[in-house]
């Protein structure tokens, strides 16, 4: 596979990109939600949000 430099993201690629990569998140943790049986409890996408939050917090 060949890779393309392309120089440097402008910032509306950047920002678009960054809208992307949240609205894949949310639909991920949506798909979590309504797939998975939680035993009676039926959490929002946000908790989900709010964890995958709180556990990626120290990878940077």
């Amino acid at each position: 596979m060949t890779t393309i430099d392309a120089g440097e993201q402008s910032e509306e690629a950047a920002a678009a990109s960054r809208r992307l990569d949240r609205s894949d998140v949310f639909r991920a943790a949506h798909t979590l939600v309504r797939s998975l049986d939680w035993g009676g409890y039926t959490p929002e996408v946000i908790d989900v949000l709010r964890v995958a939050e709180f556990l990626t917090e120290g990878e940077d």
